[in-house]
């Protein structure tokens, strides 16, 4: 039966990844295989106590447990109704319980849908059995953290309660006279279980009016409180939005609902957005927060978003999408409950591209939506629409007061005035979080003058409290806020920073730091630091920033701080402006929307100020769309340079590059990147020249000893990297050569200091291990032609993956990798020459070992104790695990798939950690271990198809090679 049982259970999940076709004519083949789920058994394991990750969204925010001859027609209707009106959804039972010996089970039900208890505790609780019986059901589901119990204590002392004295001990001693005793033990725990809770006591109020009021504002801000504490007070005003919001997201768990967040700029939808996720994150199989929609789909193209969702939803970077349509998202997702998050969407075609319809989804899913624009949601159907508005004027002053006072009300001598400067921003989170920090430790006067310039600047009060807070910087503060809001925004703090110090000298000629400008920006909330350390600019925000550099300019753009649009940018190069300086300092343009710009060779001459030059197309556009046919000349001394798709054979010989901190030329047509005088490149911090397929000429790198990222991969005609150009590289930390086919060779002999991670994949003509550095931890040299790994292996004591994969000509492993003790990734896959197990550390975690010429297993193997992945399917040669692979406690995955020489099954641990368990196309044939219970083990369906999917896209390439 159990043999039955899981070869149905392997079928449906067959089904679900849509390859019964193939997987049945291997059935036809090997009529014994085998296919075994291990799943955790955990304490929580039936449906209504899952774990929080795969539990159902609440029906009922709140169970009102009550006597109802003492309360129904008084405080219990007046508390119902006080929490209806709040928009808390609350399960009352209106009909007085049947007479028998248990609850109706529709009742325990709605116990365990509800998210918080409220048990009313009058004279006459205990003398009902019903009553108690419902109690302890529901000090079951708070043990277990299903649910939380609060408990009102209505005209009883709560001592009596604890101690079941006073009327409780008379309504127990009639109990006691049933001849149930462990029923009646188990009341009597239950109610000194709600005894020992902080609850209310309605002695302490004078008036029920105000007891009920104070205790429905608690239960309200602790359903639609925040996720976490925000020293910035960012959730001020979240449980107004998410009484509404709540049941646009709880309704119905098993369909797919798309949900809209509608509101201007600056209302606060992306903060909505960020709790949305926080606040529900847990309640899905997996969840995406994808923020700037229209800013990242518009740069990077829909087919980079659909990977970016997958790999978040997935847990998995660099996810493996095939072709990126989006039929194979759909294809992914639509068996998984998932929870996705767009924010700042503004076209419809976003939406098509990224959440086309409720199909792509699995049931219980919910995608969230942002938008400025109501008519994009009701495009695409999107019936469920909440409108946010700004916020109260308490919740307002609030606000303020976290970012003018740093506490949360105003000081006493600033109250008036501080009313008065909310009332003009409208109740926009916005507006009012920079014009709070404009008023930091600012004296009397200052606010005044404030007030009056809010009072007195024209009609949109947005933008009269942004510009204010602008016009309060200084200088520097000034144009730094410019370049991040229009140059940078996105991008991680240190590159701004290495870039902007240079864009800022003194008086007398010395650079200035532009960290504690940029510090002082975000105090004063005109950008924001992300968790991961990218800068941020409000939407509403950059468009004053553009309002203020053409402010006054519009005839005349060559006069401006910053060009990003195609007309004028292509005015400027197509038209002669005479004698007229071009004071232009930064010019960025999106090549992607097929615009062709004409580019003549003197042009920049006439740029003496320019710093910033970027011309960018996203991932799949890689043609150029620039006309040089004269050539250029020259460029200005330039900080960063991009430019996407260049197709000029090198960089204009007129270039001083002193002072630039970023070089970008991927995709370019170039064969040598300098001409001409060596370079003065001691200010460079990143080089990425990437798909320079032309390239034949490795950039003389020798003077450039601050370089921090070096990208060439998929440079087709790159064959050596002279010794001088890397070995004053010691700052170099990431160096990227993959798919450099024909690259043969590194340098050896040199010890970078500050390398980490060294990636050489796909170099099919390198035939020696690099030693470039001791400090590397990260070393890919899948598909190499690399044929030993030589003993001084050891040295690079930091290594914590190598990957070897795919190298077909590479022999056994050194046995001294053991004493590489970091060591925890390690690669070996499609090696058919590697026949021995590797000997390796106890740090290991992650062993690829498929489709080797490896015979056995050691005993040895028992000793990797935080072993939790293997995978040796393919290798038809090896023979049956030892038995101390039972001592692999942490091991969650092992694939034997196809180990036709494996004929007994491996005695593993036991099930409380394995996930996925392959057996299939081994020669296994009698009943598996490792479940002792009676029923085999339920099939955990979104890990196990996670495992399954790398063979399977194994196995569809090589037919695809094959045709």
């Amino acid at each position: 039966m159990a043999l039955t049982f899981l070869l149905g259970v392997f079928s449906f999940i067959v089904f679900c990844l849509g390859l019964r076709r193939l997987l049945h004519s291997d059935k036809r083949k090997n009529p014994t295989h085998l296919l075994h789920h291990v799943t955790s058994t955990t304490a929580d394991a039936s449906p209504s106590l899952q774990s929080p990750s795969f539990r159902p969204l609440w029906k009922y925010d709140v169970f009102l447990s009550f006597r109802g001859t003492d309360v129904r027609k008084g405080f219990l209707s007046h508390l119902y109704k006080a929490l209806t009106d709040n928009g808390i959804h609350t399960f009352r039972d209106d009909a007085e319980l049947q007479r028998g010996n248990f609850i109706s089970p529709a009742l325990l039900g709605a116990i365990e849908q509800s998210r918080f208890a409220v048990v009313v505790l009058s004279e006459n609780y205990a003398n009902s059995r019903w009553c108690l019986q419902e109690l302890v059901h529901i000090t079951k589901c708070v043990q277990k953290k299903q649910m939380e119990l609060i408990p009102v204590f209505f005209g009883v002392d709560p001592s009596h309660v604890k101690r079941q004295s006073g009327n409780f001990a008379k309504a127990f001693a009639e109990h006691d006279k049933r001849p149930n005793k462990d029923a009646v033990e188990s009341w009597r725990k239950a109610m000194a279980t709600v005894g020992f809770i902080s609850g209310w006591d309605s002695r302490n109020w004078n008036e029920e009016s105000k007891l009920i009021k104070e205790l429905v504002q608690d239960l309200s801000d602790r359903l639609f409180s925040p996720v976490s504490t925000s020293d910035t007070g960012e959730w001020i005003g979240m449980s107004t939005h998410m009484r509404s919001i709540y049941p646009l997201m709880r309704e119905d768990p098993n369909d797919v609902r798309m949900v809209g967040i509608w509101g201007m700029g600056g209302i606060g939808k992306t903060t909505i957005a960020k709790y949305i996720y926080k606040a529900f994150l847990n309640k899905f199989d997996g969840a995406c927060l994808l923020e700037n929609v229209k800013k990242e789909f518009k740069r990077h193209g829909p087919s980079h978003l659909r990977e970016k969702i997958l790999s978040e939803i997935f847990r998995k970077k660099d996810m493996n999408t095939w072709n990126k349509d989006s039929d194979v998202m759909k294809q992914r997702l639509q068996g998984k409950k998932i929870l996705l998050v767009l924010d700042d969407v503004d076209d419809i075609q976003q939406l098509e591209e990224l959440a086309g319809s409720s199909h792509w989804f699995g049931p219980g899913s919910r995608i969230v939506i942002t938008t400025r624009d109501r008519r994009v949601l009701d495009q695409h159907d999107v019936e469920r629409i909440y409108e946010v508005k700004p916020l109260r004027t308490t919740q307002a002053l609030q606000l303020f007061s976290k970012h003018a006072f740093k506490q949360p009300r105003p000081s006493e001598d600033f109250r008036e005035l501080s009313l008065d400067v909310v009332e003009q921003l409208g109740g926009l989170p916005l507006a009012i979080q920079v014009v709070g920090g404009s008023l930091y430790r600012r004296e009397l006067e200052f606010w005044e003058d404030k007030l009056d310039l809010l009072r007195n600047n024209g009609d949109n009060s947005v933008f009269r409290a942004l510009k204010v807070s602008y016009e309060a910087l200084d200088d520097i503060e000034k144009k730094i806020f410019l370049y991040v809001a229009l140059c940078f925004n996105g991008v991680y703090m240190e590159r701004v920073r290495k870039v902007l110090d240079l864009c800022f000298v003194s008086s007398r000629r010395r650079v200035l730091p532009t960290r504690p400008s940029i510090v002082a920006l975000m105090e004063k909330c005109m950008i924001s630091l992300s968790k991961n350390k990218l800068l941020w600019v409000h939407d509403l925000l950059q468009d004053m920033a553009e309002d203020i550099i053409c402010e006054g300019k519009d005839e005349r753009p060559w006069k401006r701080l910053m060009l990003w649009d195609f007309e004028d940018i292509n005015r400027i190069f197509s038209t002669n402006t005479g004698d007229e300086a071009i004071d232009v300092e930064s010019i960025f343009l999106d090549m992607s929307e097929g615009n062709e710009l004409s580019i003549t060779p003197g042009i920049f001459k006439k740029m003496p100020n320019l710093k910033l030059l970027e011309f960018y197309t996203n991932s799949s556009v890689q043609e150029s769309r620039t006309r040089m046919l004269d050539g250029l000349e020259y460029f200005p001394t330039l900080r960063y340079l991009r430019w996407d798709a260049y197709h000029l054979k090198s960089l204009p010989s007129q270039f001083c590059t002193s002072f630039l901190v970023e070089l970008n030329l991927s995709h370019s047509s170039i064969q040598t990147v300098w001409s001409g005088s060596q370079q003065d490149l001691g200010n460079l911090r990143s080089l990425n020249l990437i798909s320079c397929k032309h390239l034949n000429e490795f950039p003389d790198l020798s003077k450039a000893t601050n370089l921090e990222s070096l990208k060439l991969s998929n440079c087709d005609n790159l064959v050596e990297i002279p010794d001088s150009s890397l070995r004053q590289l010691n700052k170099l930390v990431h160096c990227k050569l993959s798919n450099c086919k024909n690259l043969k060779s590194l340098p050896n002999n040199i010890n970078l200091k500050s390398l980490r991670s060294l990636y050489l994949n796909g170099c099919s003509s390198l035939e020696e291990f690099p030693f470039i550095s001791e400090t590397v931890e990260k070393l890919l040299l899948n598909e190499t032609s690399i044929q030993q790994v030589p003993p001084s292996i050891e040295r690079l004591t930091r290594l914590k993956d190598i990957r070897l994969s795919g190298c077909k000509k590479l022999m056994n492993l050194p046995d001294c990798i053991k004493n590489l003790k970091f060591l925890n990734d390690l690669g070996l896959a499609n090696c058919p020459n590697v026949t021995s197990f590797p000997e390796l550390g106890r740090s290991i975690r992650w062993l690829n070992l498929n489709k080797t010429g490896i015979r056995e297993v050691p005993l040895t193997i028992g000793d990797k104790s935080e072993l939790r992945y293997l995978n040796m399917s393919g290798c038809d040669k090896l023979m049956n695990l030892p038995p101390t692979v039972k001592k692999l406690g942490q091991l969650k995955y092992l694939n034997l798939r196809g180990c036709v020489n494996v004929t007994e099954s491996p005695n593993l641990a036991g099930g409380k950690t394995m996930k996925a368990l392959d057996l299939h196309g081994t020669s296994i044939t009698e009943k598996l271990v490792g479940s002792n219970s009676e029923e085999p083990p339920q099939c955990e369906v979104p890990v196990i198809r996670r495992f399954f999917m790398k063979n399977v896209r194994e196995h569809i390439k090589k037919r695809k090679s094959n045709r």
